[in-house]
């Protein structure tokens, strides 16, 4: 039987907690960015690197809504869709380690939220190149502050102190910054090994990982790991200073105790080791230690450039700001797929909509209304003398009368009663906004909805 390089798994399993305004009721994957479903993204991307089809794990009760959307989409790549338990709360490891038996080659993981215009060969081929146990795609930031609908507030992002090897992509650190106050001491023993470790605290982690099939393997001998970026990652980043116990005649020794050592698992091929000692290369200079000093686990990291786009939308200032983004990004995003921003089945009948505006399927935009760089989400309706400026409708939206709407998100289902005056607010999914209402800078929602994570 053909077995595959790389088998690629896309996570879509997260509630969207970080956002529960917009993702209450709804699954987080299916959040309308552009004109395409956020997980279409990611399947994309994959479609495009090669891949002829991917496991996806999902929650169990929004398999079907998924699937029915999906089905439309006109991807080619195939989708075996993996269903999760809904009951408890998993975490990327824990979805990763439930798949652990269908995972029979090395392992691309990649997250439902990614959006980037950067191509994963890239991170495939530093993984390839130096036979990797660890290979994760970084990029730098774009974009400064958002005023994004909803309260004023300060959105801090996470923070993570990578630690990279300038001479050789060694990836050597990381780790949350949170996890320091104002020092960071790095182990002697690294900076022995590592003589030209570069800091960074502003790189954004996409999310994007390629694992040897031992590190699968491994995890699921940890049911204490959770995750897969907080808890997995960083143990094996900090596993590479560590050595394999040795016996007297310098041979591993592995007890039954020790069944889950990590280096019980890490093992080498020996024909690979002996054509790397008969080789010349050398992935490092300026010292006499041996290929990879040695190690049997090593973790590599990529930067993209600087101009690349790469983006996790797991907040609502990044969805936000992802939507503003990425239809002037479409062809680097997609290499030149053709944009269409008003879907054939939608009923336009308003003058007044601008080419920066977005028209899902089943869409009805009355006359007399007016639109302005907006996304008008699947079977909504927008009624005459109405306008929506800046604005995420989502689907099933139903906007009376003299609505003016500007700088808003609004979730599926909500309906607006004419004559509301709305500014800066996100709306709750299944709100209904009463007549003649005036809000600016407001969440609008049942506030039982907020607590279905």
């Amino acid at each position: 039987m053909f077995q595959p390089e790389f088998q690629a798994v896309v996570l879509a399993a997260g509630r969207g907690s970080r956002m529960p305004e917009i993702t209450s009721g709804k699954p987080k994957c299916l959040l309308p960015v552009g004109t395409k479903p956020l997980v279409w993204y990611p399947l994309y991307k994959l479609q495009q690197s090669g891949f002829t089809d991917v496991i996806l794990v999902v929650l169990e009760n929004h398999k079907s809504e998924i699937q029915a959307t999906l089905d439309k989409s006109e991807l080619e790549i195939k989708i075996d869709y993996f269903p999760v338990s809904g009951k408890e709360d998993l975490g990327t490891a824990d979805s990763l380690r439930l798949l652990h038996d269908r995972l029979k080659s090395d392992v691309l993981v990649i997250s439902c939220d990614f959006i980037t215009d950067f191509s994963l060969k890239g991170v495939l081929d530093v993984f390839r190149m130096h036979d990797a146990s660890v290979a994760s795609l970084f990029f730098h930031p774009h974009g400064g502050e958002l005023t994004i609908p909803g309260p004023k507030s300060k959105h801090k992002p996470e923070r993570d102190l990578v630690g990279i090897d300038a001479q050789t992509n060694r990836l050597v650190f990381l780790a949350s910054a949170s996890d320091f106050e104002s020092e960071l001491s790095l182990p002697r023993s690294l900076l022995k090994k590592h003589t030209h470790v570069k800091m960074y605290s502003n790189l954004v982690d996409s999310h994007v990982y390629v694992l040897k099939n031992w590190v699968v393997k491994y995890l699921n001998s940890q049911p204490n790991f959770t995750t897969i970026k907080g808890e997995l990652l960083p143990h094996i980043v900090k596993k590479q200073l560590s050595k394999p116990p040795k016996g007297a005649e310098g041979k591993s020794i592995v007890s039954k105790c020790d069944s889950e050592d990590i280096f019980n698992y890490a093992k080498e091929d020996p024909f690979s080791i002996i054509i790397r000692e008969s080789s010349s290369y050398n992935d490092h200079i300026g010292d006499s230690k041996p290929t990879y000093h040695g190690d049997s686990i090593r973790c590599y990291a990529l930067i993209a450039p600087r101009d690349s786009f790469g983006v996790r939308v797991n907040t609502l200032a990044t969805y936000w700001a992802v939507n503003s983004k990425v239809s002037e990004r479409w062809d680097k995003i997609t290499n030149g797929l053709s944009l269409v921003l008003r879907h054939p089945k939608s009923e336009i009948k308003s003058s007044q909509v601008d080419d920066k505006c977005v028209v899902w399927e089943g869409a009805k935009l009355h006359e007399k209304t007016s639109f302005k760089n907006s996304v008008i989400g699947a079977n909504s309706e927008v009624c005459s003398f109405s306008r929506v400026f800046n604005c995420i409708v989502m689907n099933n939206v139903t906007i009376k009368e003299k609505v003016a709407l500007e700088n808003c998100i609004v979730s599926d289902g909500v309906t607006i009663e004419k004559g509301c005056q709305i500014k800066g607010c996100l709306i709750g999914s299944h709100h209904l906004v009463p007549e003649n209402s005036e809000h600016s800078q407001e969440v609008l929602t049942d506030s039982d909805r907020l607590m279905e994570f």
